[in-house]
């Protein structure tokens, strides 16, 4: 019988494993894809060095699937602010180099993590030993990694060629993977507590979604309505009641739900406006109507939250 509960067990951590870096992968899909210009090789070698990284990581370091989501969100800003740095900065480089640079420090910082993985695990357990390593002066590492990055931008003012920009960029990769290395500690342990916070904000978000629930229907109720009295309004009237991309014409039913949503979040982005009196005064019903309800809505959703941990902590 144990033999089965720990097979059992192994499956479910397996399959979660998966679920966990299929998910972070899909994440990563987007920012690959966003990131470059086309889809070629270097979207690719995103994808593999973030699904080898979320996995290797998790696979040493086993946590929630929050956890994984806070990995997959660290190197998402990575590489993003690599994507960024390469354009402003680095635009000629070789393909070979922009790859390399790239790969570097994720490829540093898991051998480095490895090496000292045992010692990370120790001081994950420890609160008193994770609060002091995480603590505001432990953090300085990134101000090197900004000064480096900062100091890039100096190099379109050198006019260098495509082999030289190629050399400094694997060059100030480079340097960066070795602060990387030096706190690999910190970085890794930042990312475990990290994950844990992460899991109790989604076990404390749950509690909402009854809440939210209501609120957004009645928020989809108000809309809707509204879009209605926009759409009839519009077609008793002898002339067209909006202006649609500054020319006067009938809004369609998806213009006037559109027009409602954007007047009741109070984003107005002026693509579509009133052009008579009384469909001005009906939007501005709306917009007080939408902040009145931001307003009550979000002070039930707390007393609801406030009675729910006052009932919870009555029955412990």
């Amino acid at each position: 019988m144990a033999d089965d509960d720990k097979s059992i067990s192994v499956g479910i951590s397996h399959k979660g494993w998966l679920s966990a870096v299929g998910f972070s992968a899909l994440i990563m899909l987007l920012v690959a894809v966003g990131a470059t210009d086309f889809l070629g090789s270097l979207t690719f070698i995103i994808l593999g060095a973030v699904f080898g990284a979320v996995g290797l990581f998790l696979w040493m370091f086993p946590g929630s699937r929050f956890f994984v989501l806070v990995f997959a969100n660290s190197l998402a800003i990575y590489t993003s602010v690599y994507a960024f740095l390469r354009l402003a900065n680095f635009e000629g480089s070789a393909p070979w180099a922009i790859a390399v640079g790239y790969l570097l420090p994720i490829f540093v910082f898991l051998v480095a993590v490895a090496l000292k993985r045992s010692e990370i695990q120790h001081l994950s357990r420890d609160e008193e030993l994770l609060r002091e390593n995480l603590s505001g002066r432990k953090l300085i590492w990134i101000a090197p990694i900004f000064v480096i990055a900062a100091s890039t931008f100096a190099l379109p003012r050198l006019s260098l060629d495509a082999e030289t920009l190629s050399l400094v960029l694997v060059g100030s990769m480079g340097l960066v993977a070795i602060f990387v290395a030096g706190v690999s500690r910190q970085i890794s342990l930042f990312l475990i507590d990290t994950g844990l916070l992460f899991d109790q904000f989604f076990v404390r978000t749950g509690r909402l979604f009854r809440p939210a629930f209501a609120f957004l229907t009645l928020y989809s109720f108000i809309v809707i309505v509204f879009a209605m009295i926009f759409r009839i309004m519009d077609r008793l009237a002898t002339e067209p009641a909006f202006f649609v991309e500054g020319v006067r014409t009938t809004i369609s039913f998806s213009d006037s739900l559109y027009f409602s949503l954007i007047t009741m979040s109070t984003v107005g982005y002026g693509d579509i406006t009133p052009a008579a009196e009384a469909v001005r005064v009906v939007a501005a019903i709306e917009v007080i109507l939408g902040i009145l309800l931001f307003l009550f809505g979000f002070a039930e959703i707390m007393r609801y939250v406030r009675e729910t941990d006052g009932k919870n902590g009555a029955g412990k």
